[in-house]
This record gives C-alpha cells, sequence and structure tokens, in this order.
C-alpha cells in the first residue's frame, strides 16, 4: 500500500515541477444553522416527544481543486456539530463518554473524503461507498485509504483499507457496545466499459477483538462476539455482437460467527491462508449471479438468477439476506411507432419468483412472486398517461412439520393522467392520480385448521393544478389529496389541501417560495383531528459567488379525543418549528 501511494504522489509531483500548469477551484463552501422548537398541551402527561436535536449546525466543503487537465483533487467534507449518539459531548451521557477523534470521522452523519485523481489513478482518502460487486462490498461506508486505478489497455487494479465501525464501549446492562471493525478489498483485472469485463474481487472484514473497556460485570462487549468473514469472487462479462450479452459472477464465502473459539473440528471448514483461519465457529458456502439476453435499440430482454447460500455472509453487504435463488425476467420496450418513427409508449416490466430458506437447512422453503409493469404513453402534446402495477407474493407451507402456514399476496395498482393546455396568456397543467393497493394476509398456526386473516386496503386520490403566467412571474400551485386505509375493525381516512406559490424578487436576487397545508384526519368514531402546516423560504443571491437560503416550518396539530383517556388529553395539542438558515460560497 505505502508503496502504491508513494508511485502515485511522485508522479504528481514530477509532472507538476516539469510544469507550470494553470490551477482552478470550483465546488462549494457553506454553513448551515438549525434550530428546532416543540410545545406541547398539556406539558403533562407526555404524549408527543421531540424529532430532531433542539440546535445543529453542519458545515458543508466541497471544492475541488484542479491542475491543469490531468490533475483534480474534490474535496468533500460534510459534518455536525452534534452527534446523534448517546456516545457524543453533546449526547444523553457525556459525563460517561465522550466522543474520540476517530468516532466523530468515522460517525455515519458526518462525511469526510479527498479523491486526487491524475489522468487514469485516483488516490481514495477518506470516507467512500464503493461497490465493487454484488456479491462482495459497497453497501456501507468505510473510512480508510486506497487507490482506483486504470491503466492504459483497459487494466483495473482497486484497493482500500479502513474502518467502518469504531469501538463502542458498552455502558449500561442494555447498552451492549460493539467491536472496532476494520475491512479491506481488491479488485483486479480487465475490464472495456460497453464490451467486456474479467476482474477477481476480494474482501475481508474483522471485528478487533479486545477493542472495547468492558462495563464493570459485562463481558466485553455484553453478548457480542467478534466476527470475521472474507469473500472471493470472479466476474466474466461480455456484449456480443447483434447485441447479446452475459455476465456472472461466482463467490465462495468464509464467515467466522466467534473469532475468540478453538480450532477446526476434524472436516471442519479449511482455512484460505493468508487471508482467513478458520476455526470451529467458521461456515464456508457460496453464491452466485448470472444474467443473459439481447440488448436493441428499442427493447431489452433478459433472465437474471441469484443464488445466495445459506451460509453467505459478507461484511462489505451486512443486510445480504442469504439462503435465497432469485429467478427474473426483465424487460424493457418501445410501442405504437408513429409516422416520424417515434414511439409513443415506453413499457417496463419484470416478473420472476424468490425461494426463500432455498437449502432447506433454515426453515421450510417459501415462494415469494414478483411482478411489475410501468407503462407511460404520451398520446400528444396535451396528454400522456402513466399506469403502473405490482404484485408480491409469499407462500410457505410447514405444517406437516410442526411450522406454521403464511400465505400474502400485495398488489398495488396506480394510473395517472397528466393534461396540458395553453392560452395566450398562460399554461396550464392538470395532473391526476389514483393508487390502490390491497394486502391480503393468511395464517394457520402448528395444531390448528383455522386460518387468521390480514387484510389491508388502501386508496388514494390527487389532483394537482399548476397554472403559469406569461407575464407575471408569481407560480401558484393547487393540490388536493384523500386517503382512506381500511383494515377490519378500523378505518383511518385524510383529506388535504395544499396551496403553494413562488415569485422572484429583488431583481430575481431572491427566490421566494411560500406553502400552506391543511389536514383532516379521522379514525374510526373518534372527533377528527386538524392539522395547519406552513412554511417559507427565500433564496438570495448575494453576490455572484455567495448565495443565502432561509427555511421556516411551522406544525400545529391539534387531537380530536383519541388520545383520552385521561380526559387531558381530549383537544391535545402540539406546536413544531424549525427553522433553517445558511450561507454559501460557489467558486466559479
Amino acid at each position: 500500500m505505502k508503496l502504491i501511494l508513494s508511485i502515485f504522489l511522485i508522479t504528481n509531483l514530477t509532472a507538476m515541477a516539469q510544469t507550470k500548469p494553470k490551477v482552478s477551484i470550483s465546488g462549494t463552501l457553506g454553513s448551515t444553522y438549525e434550530h428546532y422548537g416543540l410545545s406541547t398541551n398539556p406539558g403533562t402527561p407526555i404524549f408527543y416527544t421531540p424529532r430532531r436535536p433542539y440546535n445543529q449546525l453542519r458545515f458543508s466543503i466541497a471544492p475541488t481543486v484542479n491542475v491543469g487537465k490531468n490533475l483534480s483533487i474534490p474535496f468533500n467534507f460534510n459534518f455536525a456539530a452534534k452527534p446523534t449518539s448517546v456516545f457524543g459531548p453533546f449526547g444523553a451521557l457525556p459525563a460517561i463518554r465522550p466522543l474520540s477523534l476517530g468516532q466523530f470521522i468515522t460517525n455515519p452523519l458526518n462525511n469526510f473524503s479527498i479523491n486526487p485523481k491524475y489522468k487514469w489513478a485516483e488516490l481514495q482518502l477518506g470516507t467512500q461507498y464503493l461497490n465493487y460487486t454484488e456479491l462482495t462490498t459497497g453497501d456501507i461506508g468505510i473510512f480508510g485509504v486506497g487507490v482506483d486505478l486504470k491503466p492504459p489497455k483497459n487494466n483495473v487494479f482497486k484497493l482500500f483499507t479502513g474502518v467502518s465501525q469504531q469501538t463502542i464501549n458498552p455502558i449500561l446492562p442494555t447498552l451492549l457496545g460493539a467491536y472496532k471493525r476494520t475491512h479491506w478489498m481488491l479488485q483486479a483485472g480487465k475490464q472495456k466499459e460497453g464490451s467486456y469485463k474479467a476482474l477477481l474481487t476480494l474482501a475481508k472484514g474483522k471485528d478487533v477483538n479486545n477493542s472495547t473497556t468492558p462495563f464493570p460485570l459485562l463481558p466485553n462487549p455484553a453478548n457480542v462476539d467478534p466476527q470475521e468473514a472474507f469473500v472471493a469472487s470472479v466476474t466474466l462479462g461480455k456484449l456480443f455482437k447483434k447485441g447479446y450479452y452475459a455476465e456472472a459472477e461466482m463467490a465462495q464465502g468464509l464467515f467466522t460467527t466467534n473469532t475468540t473459539v478453538g480450532i477446526p473440528p476434524p472436516g471442519g471448514v479449511s482455512s484460505i491462508k493468508p487471508f482467513i483461519t478458520a476455526n470451529a465457529s467458521t461456515i464456508k458456502d457460496y453464491a452466485g449471479n448470472l444474467t443473459f439476453g439481447k440488448k436493441g435499440k428499442h427493447f431489452d430482454i433478459g433472465l437474471k438468477t441469484k443464488y445466495l447460500g445459506a451460509g453467505y455472509q459478507t461484511m462489505g453487504f451486512p443486510f445480504l439476506q442469504p439462503d435465497r435463488l432469485d429467478v427474473t425476467l426483465n424487460t424493457k420496450f418501445d410501442a405504437w411507432k408513429t409516422k416520424t418513427d417515434n414511439y409513443k409508449t415506453n413499457v417496463v416490466a419484470s416478473v420472476g419468483n424468490r425461494i426463500n430458506h432455498f437449502s432447506g437447512s433454515t426453515g421450510v422453503r417459501a415462494n415469494q412472486l414478483i411482478a411489475n409493469i410501468n407503462c407511460f404513453t404520451q398520446f400528444n402534446d396535451k396528454f400522456n398517461l402513466n399506469v403502473s402495477y405490482n404484485n408480491f407474493g409469499f407462500n410457505t407451507n410447514g405444517l406437516t412439520l410442526g411450522l406454521p402456514s403464511i400465505k400474502n399476496v400485495s398488489n398495488d395498482f396506480s394510473v395517472s393522467p397528466t393534461f396540458t393546455w395553453s392560452t395566450k396568456t398562460m399554461l396550464n397543467l392538470l395532473s391526476f392520480n389514483y393508487s390502490y393497493s390491497k394486502y391480503k394476509e393468511s395464517f394457520i398456526p402448528p395444531g390448528s385448521s383455522t386460518a387468521t386473516l390480514t387484510i389491508n386496503n388502501t386508496h388514494t386520490a390527487m389532483m394537482s393544478y399548476v397554472p403559469t403566467f406569461f407575464e407575471k412571474k408569481a407560480a401558484p400551485d393547487f393540490t388536493v389529496v384523500y386517503f382512506i386505509n381500511k383494515i377490519p375493525s378500523f378505518t383511518l381516512q385524510l383529506f388535504t389541501l395544499t396551496s403553494g406559490i413562488s415569485a422572484p424578487l429583488c431583481n430575481n436576487k431572491i427566490r421566494w417560495k411560500g406553502q400552506v397545508q391543511y389536514t383532516i384526519s379521522k379514525s374510526q368514531s373518534f372527533v377528527p383531528n386538524n392539522n395547519l402546516l406552513l412554511n417559507t423560504s427565500a433564496d438570495w443571491a448575494v453576490t455572484k459567488k455567495i448565495n443565502w437560503n432561509f427555511y421556516v416550518n411551522s406544525n400545529l396539530f391539534q387531537y380530536g379525543n383519541e388520545l383520552a383517556p385521561p380526559t387531558a388529553l381530549t383537544g391535545a395539542n402540539y406546536l413544531e418549528s424549525f427553522v433553517r438558515t445558511g450561507i454559501t460560497y460557489r467558486w466559479k
């Protein structure tokens, strides 16, 4: 790693020493202050809790320094003065665990990164979200250092190492804590965009044992074991003549659930040295993707399969659901050709099946039907229509094994026509949307023949009107929404009216917007609730490089009698206020 970084820096310094390239800066620099306020009536008993920190200061530093034509250095620093975690200096327990520098810069609320790039070489410093492949890494932010090299002749070399989680010490018996988690990942091979790829990817994540400080009378940390995972994958892809394409990824993973246990038993999982040493808790399994199809100018159709073994886990995708097989047919095409060789209709659709617990070792196999279609048609310059349908089904029968039988089906349908017409003085836009969602579930517990049904139906209707006046600067808009949700023995209804307006002020230096929204909500036979929402914003171009923005939001909500008893909460209300103001400097 040090050798690669040294070569990268020497190359840059040598290139800059031989010439005097032009230096330019682009990007933004800014700071934002946020204030949140909440008042409730009555003050006790507590019926509504605050949703934000009462004061927050955020900073954004995102310039890009360009040196000549070949060297660019983008900076991306976004951080908040107050962390949301209780471990911070402004948290709920400041006297117990102050926030360290490492915890601050790796906090997911913040982002610190620098990515210098010289020709085909990029140096990656700070927090990066690197998606190498679908089966290895790319779902989490990692703070560290690495390179992304694409030298001539379509070669690829990527290497990165860092920390995704700093140590979190246990504080109370209910706050377990976590180990420091480190990662490294590597990818090498050849790739030409739109033609072919042949890549080898390695990824590893490991918890640092004994990285936490135990709380008295608690383990280190409580009820959490240090883990380790290593994944190796090969990706092959090719775009053939006449638009045919194929791509496959094959991966093997070793996952250790507890790095502190002893050596593996005879016949156990073998180590892959020097990358990972297996022990008695290590699991080995496989995963794979396969996609093939044909792509044309006005259509694309392909079949995709994904298999994840029951023991396949990677720390690059910590929430990946294993032990499943997905098979989907995906297509998109244009239809309804006109005399001018244009197409009026665009269709995107897919249908497939997912089998959960595919191995049978973690439960009864469960089938899920996945289907969706979206069709957009531009009939003429005044009228278009968008229609979509989604189906998601799940079915598992475990009664013969003493497990429950579950079957559910979810259907979603929406239709959205839009009308546009104009007169000599104005342009009119009128849009409608109707959505229907139906969910039905049948649950039969073991030892029973009686099914418990869950039914949930939702209807949403919305109409929006936006007039644009050719000779006036103000731009109003109006929206009406009706929503109803029904489940057995319960009904919720919402009716919302919204009106907004925007206009330029002070010779177009300030862009002002305002909006008022009123909602009546009613559930069952309770007295309706009332909600009034007001917000306004202003963006002021102080100079060509400096911009100031201001936003205010007030939310007044009054309950009917659904919170009672106690009677003190009949007609209870709360007022939320949110103010955000900030200034941004823009390099041209």
